[in-house]
């Protein structure tokens, strides 16, 4: 064996356990299979429930002022993933990298964007306040329904991975 593949299989093991810390921080935000690519989990699901909402002047106001919080909260996300890669992927091509650097990497990303997405939610929030009880009726109904399904993926995984 050479002294690169020796020096080489230490430095891949690490650079294995940080990925998840480090491509975590891109995944954050990404939307669940069957949901549309908007961000905020509330947010998809009030895009794809609009047209049954038959929202009101007010109401179309708000949701609009709250779409457009939440994309600009994700156009941020991605920006600050793309750039927490390159700071990964800059990190990495040092001589000794700076694991405690690329280990914090991940809640630095997410704490940039945190003023925009709590901004997003804040308008979510006043959105759900001026719904109908028969609206809200119709969400409550839609989440219960997903979080069903989502029970169930996991229950499925659990009997197929034994966990």
């Amino acid at each position: 064996m050479s002294s690169k593949s020796s020096t080489l299989k230490p430095v891949a093991r690490i650079v294995a356990l940080l990925a998840p810390f480090i491509v975590g921080a891109s995944l954050a935000h990404a939307a669940p299979p069957g949901m549309p690519e908007l961000g905020l989990p509330f947010g998809n699901h009030f895009a794809a429930m609009k047209a049954k909402l038959n929202l009101n002047t007010t109401q179309d106001t708000q949701y609009v002022v709250a779409m457009q919080l939440t994309i600009k909260a994700n156009e941020s996300a991605r920006k600050a993933r793309v750039a927490a890669a390159a700071t990964a992927k800059a990190e990495l091509a040092k001589a000794d990298p700076d694991f405690a650097r690329l280990l914090n990497l991940r809640e630095e990303t997410q704490a940039a964007t945190a003023v925009e997405r709590k901004a997003a939610i804040a308008e979510w929030v006043k959105f759900t306040q001026i719904l109908t009880a028969e609206q809200k009726g119709m969400i409550k109904s839609q989440l219960l329904d997903r979080v069903s399904r989502a029970d169930d993926m996991r229950e499925k995984f659990r009997q197929r991975h034994g966990g």
